[in-house]
């Protein structure tokens, strides 16, 4: 045990020697690969953190370019309901109008069927009290009258009609 403690000179050169070569062993054999393998995983990390960031920045430029489409669909869709809605009241004034406009007309054409109906009315009844009238002067003056005296009276007793004499007595 204290020949472990105590280092001797030829135990010390071996273990010293043994190490270096084996050192040098491992530094042609095992470094080198793992190194290059450390070195490569580096380089992967890089490009795969690089790959990331551009990524990302590719995905916060599509959402700046989504969130702008949307503001302009948006803008768009306002301004589509905004015209729409504008188009629908004047639509809608112009429906008033029509409607407007063919009552009226209803109303006037009413009116003048109305005044035309007065009118053949104002007639017919002329006509009949004529005929009364003559019929009265035939039964009072009898078989006295001719038919030249009869047409004179109708024309006399239409003339005071229509002159308003006839309505005053």
């Amino acid at each position: 045990m204290e020949n472990l403690i105590k280092p001797e000179f030829g135990l010390t050169f071996w273990t010293i020697l043994i190490f270096v070569i084996l050192v040098m062993l491992l530094a042609k054999f095992v470094w080198k690969p793992l190194l290059a393998a450390v070195d490569e995983r580096e380089k992967r990390i890089a490009a795969d953190v690089e790959k990331a960031a551009k990524s990302r920045e590719e995905a916060e430029n599509m959402k700046l370019e989504i969130e702008q489409r949307l503001k302009s669909l948006n803008k768009e869709i306002s301004e589509r309901i905004n015209r729409a809605i504008y188009e629908a009241n004047i639509e809608r004034e112009k429906i008033i109008e029509k409607a407007r406009t063919q009552a009226e007309l209803l109303v006037e054409n009413a009116k003048k069927e109305m005044e035309s109906q007065k009118m053949a009315i104002e007639k017919e009844i002329e006509k009949k009290l004529v005929e009364t009238s003559s019929l009265i002067a035939k039964k009072v003056l009898g078989e006295i009258v001719d038919k030249k005296i009869d047409e004179k009276i109708l024309e006399i007793s239409l003339k005071e009609y229509k002159s308003g004499s006839f309505r005053k007595n």
